[in-house]
């Protein structure tokens, strides 16, 4: 009985992570000078790819190794973000960022994985589970789950805003499926 309940804390924790109580909105989320999206599109994500400025002074060499949420809080001081941690378990963290074009801290749901097969899994089937307006971004072995944003627009503005398009591979949730927004960071 004890287990079931921490599993049942453990997954309540992880769904209220993943909201600031509402949609991630961004102040001003116009994205048209940080994306190019093709000519036919509609606004579906896989028609979206980011500016090659938005990347602009940020070292994207591929991580291969396994990283930990140290990674993660470094990049975002180097962008001039406030961040603060809470370590749920050792393999789940939430980060807290602040300064970042919202009117409250965003709580981003770090998963701490074993490997980057397993930190791709993890995010594609949290994106998918969290449905329209979830997204996220994955690098090494580290899946970062966001709050559910109000729109493409906001998840991506948020994204550009902070450089995690440049630190980690970019994915949100389309209608069936996620995708991969390229143009930012990436790995193999």
């Amino acid at each position: 009985m004890m287990v079931l309940r921490g599993l049942i804390v453990s997954g309540a924790m992880a769904l209220a992570a993943c909201s600031t109580g509402g949609s991630l909105k961004v102040s001003n989320a116009n994205i048209s000078g940080s994306v190019e999206k093709s000519g036919a599109s509609n606004g579906d994500p896989g028609d979206v790819r980011f500016k090659s400025n938005v990347c602009e002074g940020v070292d994207m060499k591929p991580e291969y190794g396994n990283i930990d949420e140290k990674a993660l809080l470094s990049f975002l001081k180097t962008q001039g973000l406030e961040a603060t941690v809470e370590r749920a378990r050792n393999d789940l963290v939430y980060v807290d960022v602040g300064n970042a074009g919202t009117t409250e801290k965003v709580r981003l749901r770090v998963a701490i994985l074993k490997s980057a097969h397993d930190a791709g899994n993890e995010l594609h089937t949290a994106v998918l589970q969290h449905g329209d307006g979830s997204w996220g971004v994955r690098r090494a072995n580290l899946a970062v789950l966001a709050p559910v944003a109000a729109s493409q627009d906001d998840a991506i503005a948020f994204a550009v805003k902070t450089k995690l398009a440049c630190w980690g591979v970019f994915t949100i949730a389309g209608r069936d499926d996620t995708f991969v927004i390229g143009g930012g960071y990436a790995e193999l």
